[in-house]
């Protein structure tokens, strides 16, 4: 779940980058609305409890507060009034109930009844509820300096640092952040292209090309960025605490959640950041200079 709040710390630097920005375009499908069929009475609890156990709403809400302050900052150049209305138009796109609501129809729709009961047992678990805990208080905490100094003085152990990058490679925890914010940032590219010369020129290859370099390029950075906020936010936890989580992260029960999760997340936030950039075109279409 550490992907969810790692979001709002990459945004910052993306938003604000014009190599991303200007390699943003592929729009995804909007308006399609599909119903999934009703779960079963108990496995719909227990999907309720699962998403509930592993601090879901709360990772969401957190989501929400850091893309809403880095669209503040990226762009603080417009008048107070602007500032409102792109306040009120991302917070209302990206509402962590519309974003909880998308995420639990992609399970509905992917729910294997056996693995959702064992990844249900380990949220379940004294050592589940202790790993959701240190998460929801790194939400709150977020690892200032301080922390980070303390981390570069008393160095992690080798099987420690072993340990967080199989979290971060079995939970898909960077590539997931990664793809996240470069669709927030491409979904803008594309509502504003007309007005961005770096774009307004390339074809769909050329922009997919170097979607794909940008992509690479900022994985890198993520992947150091994301194994230092696992680190801090897992510091309270034993060495094995920290494997058995990661055990439970790489068996079959946790690779159907994280997967699901992780493709459900990018989805919903995908579309939200579709809607949000079409009307930001519309509403505030002078934002087409913090851009360029």
């Amino acid at each position: 779940m550490a992907r969810v709040s790692a979001v709002a710390a990459a945004l910052g630097a993306i938003l604000a980058s014009s190599a991303i920005a200007a390699a943003a375009t592929l729009e995804h499908d909007r308006g399609a609305r599909v119903t999934a069929p009703a779960a079963p009475r108990a496995e719909a609890q227990a999907l309720d409890d699962l998403l509930d156990r592993s601090g879901l709403k709360a990772h969401l809400q957190g989501l929400t507060a850091g893309i809403r302050a880095q669209f503040m900052r990226a762009h603080r150049r417009q008048s107070g009034q602007d500032r409102i209305t792109i306040d009120r138009i991302v917070a209302e796109r990206f509402a962590p109930e519309t974003l909880h609501t998308k995420i639990r129809l992609e399970f509905q729709r992917n729910v294997e009844p056996g693995r959702l009961e064992k990844a249900l047992a380990w949220y379940d678990s004294p050592l589940g509820k202790r790993v959701v805990g240190q998460e929801l208080a790194a939400l709150i905490t977020a690892g200032g300096p301080e922390a980070v100094a303390d981390l570069e003085r008393n160095r992690p152990s080798p099987r420690r640092l072993e340990l967080i990058e199989r979290l971060d490679e079995g939970g898909g925890a960077s590539e997931t952040t990664v793809d996240v914010t470069v669709a927030i940032v491409r979904s803008l590219t594309v509502a504003f292209q007309p007005g961005l010369p770096s774009v307004a020129g390339l074809s769909r290859a050329q922009l997919d090309k170097q979607i794909a370099q940008a992509r690479n390029r900022t994985l890198e950075n993520m992947r150091r960025l994301s194994r230092v906020s696992m680190l801090l936010a897992y510091r309270a936890l034993s060495d094995d605490e920290l494997e058995q989580y990661v055990q439970f992260v790489e068996s079959a029960a946790g690779q159907w959640y994280l997967s699901v999760l992780n493709s459900a997340l990018l989805a919903a936030v995908g579309a939200a950041a579709d809607a949000t950039a079409a009307e930001l075109a519309t509403a505030v279409p002078q934002l087409v200079g913090d851009l360029r």
